[in-house]
């Protein structure tokens, strides 16, 4: 990955140093937004009159900054899905955000997430929400094994960690409730969930799956380091029985939805 330095560098280069410029203010407003709600330890967020407060501390800050410019288009719709009756699985569910929203519409949140500190931070703001649902500390995966995450992940902290992962089928036959609406955000790893719930995800009570897919990239991992392509993995879902549209391209990833045909 390039540094900030020779990032700057090929942006004066290559577009001058009026990009440049405009680029570093852009950097600086960031910073300083990140900065101060760092400072000010909560945030609430409020998508279509449905609203939720955040534990701001540590990178919390910055991760919620990222989940509100990316995320609000594919949010929006959820939100616009669920009904009260509704169980809502979130695979890769980091600190919660999508948990804590959904959960003000859903009967019930079933969250997964394999790294510790995160898993405290989700739980922490489930419980501020006040949502009905749990955060298990898992991987979804297509085995039963221990996964050792990537020391390069941000969501590891920086250190290599080991984690149990699961199959959503096996988690559903030992007694999980059944989910009717899913999101799956697992940087790149989406096939391997897939296939650990492919008969969860096959029935007839689920409505709806959103998914971040993410393109070969030299930066992180995506869909072919999981022996699949884009193309293969789009096709997964319609083999389920779904009908797949796009909501968001957002260049190295993009947002769909799967809805099941009747």
């Amino acid at each position: 990955m390039a540094s900030p330095i020779h990032r700057a560098v090929d942006t004066y280069r290559n577009d001058g140093l009026a990009a440049l410029s405009a680029t570093a203010f852009r950097s600086l407003r960031r910073r300083a937004a990140t900065a101060y709600w760092r400072a000010r330890k909560s945030r609430t967020f409020e998508i279509d009159g449905v609203e939720a407060t955040f534990d701001t501390r540590g990178r919390a800050a910055r991760s919620l900054r990222i989940f509100d410019r990316g995320e609000r288009i594919m949010v929006r719709d959820l939100l616009s899905e669920l009904e009260a009756s509704d169980v809502f699985w979130d695979v890769g569910a980091h600190i919660g955000f999508h948990s804590s929203l959904a959960g003000q519409r859903a009967r019930r949140v079933e969250a997964f997430e394999p790294t510790p500190h995160t898993v405290r931070q989700g739980r922490a703001n489930l419980e501020r929400n006040e949502v009905d649902g749990q955060v298990h500390e898992c991987a979804v995966w297509d085995a039963d094994e221990t996964l050792t995450l990537d020391p390069d992940s941000s969501a590891t902290g920086g250190g290599a960690i080991s984690v149990p992962a699961r199959t959503g089928d096996g988690l559903v036959d030992e007694g999980l409730p059944q989910p009717t609406v899913a999101k799956i955000d697992v940087e790149g790893a989406e096939p391997r969930v897939v296939d650990g719930m492919a008969e969860t995800l096959a029935d007839d009570r689920c409505r709806i799956v959103y998914c971040e897919v993410h393109r070969p990239a030299d930066t992180r991992p995506s869909v072919e380091d999981h022996g699949s392509s884009v193309d293969g993995f789009l096709e997964s879902f319609r083999d389920l029985g779904f009908a797949v549209e796009t909501l968001a391209d957002r260049g190295p990833d993009f947002h769909v939805k799967a809805t099941a045909l009747e």
